[in-house]
């Protein structure tokens, strides 16, 4: 059975994908961005053609799409574009003026959301998101396990969850055993940050929430 896991990057992946290895079947699923890795120096156009998605994973069985406040995801993109990936971009810009960055600024993201919500509606993937991760946890890793065919014992989810929380996680990752990148250091920068819902309200400022509002969430 195909398997995908697609997210932007920074939607609170790390945190259901390390559950997921615990439960030892990360190795049964294709993790990834749908191309927008946002690891490229050479800033690669992005694509927005729902066609030829359509065609690419028309084959996939089983596909979970995780979404997360799209705020919190700038905010915590701004932070691996400057941390993490600063090798790549050297990008040297504030958080107000990523956020209105015509590469990595929020109207990509309102892009790729709007075509995941049509594509995923089209296709009747999963959605989840990671609020309703924070939640209910057990819930919705159950939801996840059970959509893609996975047979695990309660107390066994409940014990991945426990050994997931974040304390850990950052923990593991300060070690560098894990033996994954996705979960190690990367130019001095953790991968594990706060992993908080609405954390965006404490480093951007009135105008840039406006600005972030309109762009996501003027349609409401």
């Amino acid at each position: 059975m195909m398997r995908h896991f697609v997210s932007y990057p920074k939607s609170g992946r790390t945190w259901i994908r390390y559950i997921l290895v615990q439960l030892g079947v990360d190795d049964q699923i294709l993790f990834h961005h749908d191309g927008f890795e946002f690891n490229d120096g050479s800033l690669p156009p992005h694509n927005f053609d729902l066609s030829q998605r359509l065609e690419k994973y028309a084959r996939v069985e089983k596909l979970v799409y995780l979404e997360r406040d799209p705020r919190d995801v700038m905010v915590s993109l701004y932070f691996q574009i400057t941390g993490r990936f600063k090798d790549f971009f050297g990008y040297k810009g504030s958080l107000s003026e990523f956020i209105r960055d015509d590469y990595f600024g929020a109207g990509n993201l309102r892009h790729f959301r709007a075509m995941w919500k049509e594509f995923t509606d089209k296709q009747q993937f999963l959605t989840i998101s990671y609020e309703e991760c924070h939640r209910d946890t057990v819930k919705t890793l159950d939801k996840i396990l059970n959509y893609y065919g996975f047979k695990i014992d309660a107390p066994q989810l409940v014990d991945a969850i426990k050994n997931a929380d974040f304390s850990r996680m950052k923990q593991l990752e300060e070690s560098g055993s894990f033996p994954h990148p996705w979960l190690q250091p990367r130019q001095g920068s953790p991968k594990v940050r706060q992993g908080k819902v609405g954390g965006f309200r404490d480093v951007l400022n009135a105008d840039d929430i406006r600005y972030l509002d309109d762009i996501f969430f003027s349609d409401r």
